[in-house]
């Protein structure tokens, strides 16, 4: 019999995410598995997480069995910790990436904080579930995570139809798009430092993604977009429904990346999957799996990538050519249904360690 499982998230999550997209799909896939799981969805998860959400949960917890699974983004694990350190509950946290690339370099007395955070949380999972080889090589050796099972499960993708790249007539020019939140961690920064430099006289530049998180980064950013002159030709869009993002990827020739990290790249996988050809630099898992349609560019000399933008824009069969492999490529990319497949045999084989009584591993 399937043991019961608890899936904690929040009513804020943003739902034009990576990680909000993989969750929700992998609560959908693990219920059409037969799971017994319920959802607590709490108030508010961002930026810190009220003291009545979290009374409300412990009441929750100490009401359900002891070997129900906790199963929840780290990021609330981290969080709640004190909370989960007081449950006897077996945890399975989703680990998209680090907070410390999410909000901090690393280096800096922030990342510091972060990282201790984080490992403390990650102490107390069971089991991670991580979206690629190169985030499980992350998380054992950042943080020596090595006693918890981890289990890579890659983000699936939906059938879509491809995109006719190279359409400039029918545009009004080349059309570019990027996903992803406003976040420091996207490096809109350096994406706008490149279109500054582009040369191609017709383009235009979409930007997709939640605006709310960082409120004082977009406005400087904004103002950086009046500054230079492109208030005509790149966009924040913020979050847009599923059919009108659907309308954006017709309509695009380029998808540009330039985060600083991913722990997988969704949107990239997207953009392959459209059969629309990726500029990005080098970022976290993105060189390790998108092997085609793909070309790298430099993380950190904004003309240099420009030229690589400018080069495929104004050379529509070599677009179109582009575009040809990431399709063929896009098309090789596993399903929803696939990269779920025995998650709920997974799930139903973690347990907690009988030598962790203090709410933490040995």
């Amino acid at each position: 019999m399937a043991r019961p499982v608890l899936y904690i998230t929040s009513s804020d999550y943003a739902v034009r995410t990576g990680g909000y997209v993989y969750n929700s799909r992998l609560v959908q896939m693990l219920r059409e598995q037969g799971l017994d799981l319920e959802t607590h969805c709490l108030g508010q998860g961002f930026p810190v997480i009220p003291e009545t959400e979290r009374a409300a949960l412990a009441r929750r917890l100490a009401a359900l069995p002891a070997h129900t699974l906790l199963l929840m983004d780290h990021v609330y694990l981290g969080r709640l910790l004190e909370l989960f350190r007081q449950m006897p509950h077996p945890i399975a946290a989703i680990f998209h990436h680090s907070d410390v690339m999410e909000h901090g370099t690393g280096s800096d007395e922030k990342g510091k904080r972060l990282f201790e955070a984080e490992r403390a949380s990650l102490s107390r999972a069971d089991a991670l579930l991580v979206t690629s080889n190169e985030t499980a090589r992350y998380v054992r050796e950042q943080y020596g995570f090595s006693a918890p099972p981890i289990h890579v499960a890659v983000p699936g993708n939906d059938p879509v139809l491809r995109t006719a790249v190279g359409d400039f007539a029918a545009n009004g020019g080349p059309r570019i798009i990027s996903i992803g939140a406003i976040i420091p961690r996207k490096r809109y920064d350096y994406i706008l430092d490149v279109a500054s430099h582009l040369k191609n006289p017709d383009w235009s530049w979409n930007v997709v993604g939640d605006p709310s998180r960082y409120p004082g980064h977009l406005l400087r950013l904004q103002e950086k977009v009046e500054h230079l002159g492109l208030s005509d030709r790149f966009r924040f869009l913020g979050d847009v429904a599923d059919e009108e993002l659907e309308t954006l990827w017709q309509a695009s020739d380029l998808y540009v990346a330039a985060s600083h990290y991913e722990g997988y790249g969704m949107a990239i996988a997207e953009a392959l999957r459209h059969g629309v050809p990726v500029v990005s630099t080098a970022s976290g898992a993105v060189s390790t799996w998108a092997k085609a349609g793909v070309t790298s560019a430099p993380a950190e000399d904004a003309e240099a990538m420009a030229q690589e933008i400018d080069r495929l824009m104004s050379a529509p069969t070599l677009l179109r050519e582009f575009g040809d492999l990431a399709w063929t490529f896009g098309q090789t990319l596993p399903s929803w249904a696939a990269t779920f497949t025995g998650m709920d045999a997974w799930l139903n084989g973690i347990r907690r360690p009988a030598t962790a009584r203090d709410g933490s591993r040995p």
